[in-house]
C-alpha cells in the first residue's frame, strides 16, 4: 500500500509540472519511476515494470533536453504531420506484438494483452513528451483511460484513481500545451516580421 501511495503522488507531482512546462517534472519523475518500478515487481505487471526502466532513462534525456533548450532557445511545442502519425502508430503496434510475445513467452502475467498495449502506447507518449509533441497528452489520455481498468483487475486502488485523474490531467495538458503553443507560434511570427 506504501509503494501504490508514494508512487501515485510523486506521479501526480510529476504530471502537474509537466503540465506547467516546468523542469522540476523530471526530478519528479525520477523518484515516481524507482517507487512504480517496485510496486510492479511485486504485483507481477512485469511489462510496466521494465516500462519504469524506459521512463528512467527518457527521463534523464528529456530532462537533459529541456534544460539545454532553455539556456539556449526554448524547445517549441510542436505537433505530428499525418505521415508521422502513421510512422508513430506502426511504432507503437510494432512494439504492442513484440511485447505480447515476450509477456506470454516468458511470464505468467494474466493481463498480457492489455500490459503490453498500455506499454506500447506509454513508450510513444513518453517520447512525445521528451519532444514537447502535443500529441504526447492524446496518446496519454487513451493510455490512462486502460491503465484505470487495468489496476482495477490488479487489485492497486490508487493507482487505478491515479488513472482516472491522469485521464482528466491529460486534457488539461493537452489545452495548456495548445494555448502555449499558440502564443510561442504567433511571437515567433512577430519576431520574423520585425
Amino acid at each position: 500500500m506504501f509503494l501504490d501511495i508514494l508512487g501515485t503522488v510523486t506521479s501526480l507531482l510529476a504530471t502537474y509540472y509537466f503540465i506547467q512546462l516546468n523542469n522540476k517534472a523530471w526530478l519528479s519523475s525520477l523518484f515516481a519511476t524507482l517507487a512504480n518500478s517496485w510496486l510492479y515487481w511485486q504485483k507481477g505487471i512485469y511489462a510496466d515494470m521494465l516500462l519504469e526502466s524506459f521512463y528512467f532513462l527518457s527521463t534523464c534525456y528529456g530532462w537533459y533536453l529541456w534544460r539545454t533548450s532553455t539556456q539556449k532557445e526554448v524547445i517549441i511545442i510542436g505537433k505530428l504531420s499525418i505521415k508521422q502519425w502513421f510512422v508513430l502508430l506502426g511504432l507503437i503496434a510494432g512494439l504492442f506484438v513484440l511485447i505480447v510475445n515476450l509477456l506470454v513467452t516468458f511470464t505468467h502475467s494474466d493481463i498480457a494483452l492489455l500490459d503490453a498495449l498500455t506499454t506500447s502506447l506509454s513508450l510513444g507518449a513518453q517520447w512525445l513528451m521528451c519532444y514537447k509533441i502535443i500529441a504526447t497528452w492524446i496518446l496519454w489520455f487513451i493510455t490512462d483511460a486502460i491503465y484505470a481498468f487495468m489496476y482495477i483487475q490488479k487489485e492497486i486502488p490508487f493507482h487505478s484513481l491515479l488513472m482516472v485523474v491522469y485521464t482528466l490531467m491529460a486534457i488539461i495538458g493537452y489545452r495548456t500545451w495548445a494555448k502555449q503553443r499558440g502564443i510561442q507560434l504567433l511571437s515567433r511570427t512577430k519576431s520574423c516580421l520585425q
